[in-house]
């Protein structure tokens, strides 16, 4: 299953590749970072769930935990399944 993360902007210090490795370190064993486009000013960042037999809702809430604590925009969003969520809703 895929999960988008669209972004407008990086937090104040973060460089893409920074922010690839971090999620790759979240999803640990259960997904990783395949692709996105777009760089610190804003695009997708595109996550394979490679582990079905993990909840989604799980990854979901870890994304967007980790989000939250790096500071990310207001209208960051996670895509899964076809639906947007605000990280901070």
């Amino acid at each position: 299953m895929d999960l988008f993360i669209h972004y407008s902007s990086l937090p104040h210090g973060k460089q893409l590749p920074d922010l690839v490795e971090e999620l790759n370190q979240v999803m640990d064993s259960h997904g990783l970072v395949c692709g996105g486009t777009g760089d610190e000013r804003g695009g997708r960042l595109d996550l394979d769930l490679e582990d079905e037999t993990i909840n989604p809702k799980y990854a979901q809430m870890a994304i967007k935990a980790y989000l939250q604590r790096e500071g990310f925009a207001q209208d960051t969003l996670i895509e899964i399944g076809g639906m947007e969520i605000g990280i901070y809703e």
